[in-house]
């Protein structure tokens, strides 16, 4: 499993909705998010990238949000919320293979990292590329903070 630690700053300035999880039902809620959050912004006809960010906050939060296309000269709706974070150092990895994969991939990169003595932070996240119908061929970019080294 092909891991790559960061040590520079990576920023994101994402519009979307947040939500509470619980009983770790992670994809359930991220659908339930996405769904709601793609349903507001298409019918406000706000441009974005297309990409799906899932946020993985403190305290059993999550957000799920997409990057404006302009987003300074744009209004948003009142259902979609800004959330800006940066991740100071972060592991990442590229998961290629269906999504139903993405909770035992999370397992073994926590497990991995834990044996690199690497303390995990927060946020997380996961970045989908663009959906295609082999799922074999699936993108999902997963980014995991971590704390940074003392100096």
């Amino acid at each position: 499993m092909k891991i790559e630690i960061i040590d520079e700053p990576i920023r994101f300035h994402l519009h979307g909705i947040a939500g509470v999880v619980e009983n770790e039902r992670f994809g359930e809620v991220g659908l339930r998010l996405m769904n709601e959050m793609w349903q507001v912004v298409k019918s406000a006809r706000i441009p974005t990238t297309g990409i799906n960010h899932w946020v993985y906050l403190p305290h059993g939060r999550m957000f799920v949000g997409v990057e404006l296309r302009n987003a300074q000269q744009i209004p948003t709706p009142n259902q979609i919320e800004p959330l800006e974070f940066e991740l100071q150092r972060h592991m990442k990895h590229v998961h290629v293979g269906p999504y139903q994969a993405l909770p035992q991939k999370w397992k073994d990169l926590k497990a991995e990292l834990a044996d690199c003595g690497e303390i995990i932070s927060s946020p997380s996240l996961e970045i989908y590329g663009h959906h295609c119908n082999e799922p074999s061929k699936l993108e999902t970019t997963i980014l995991i903070g971590l704390q940074t080294n003392p100096t």
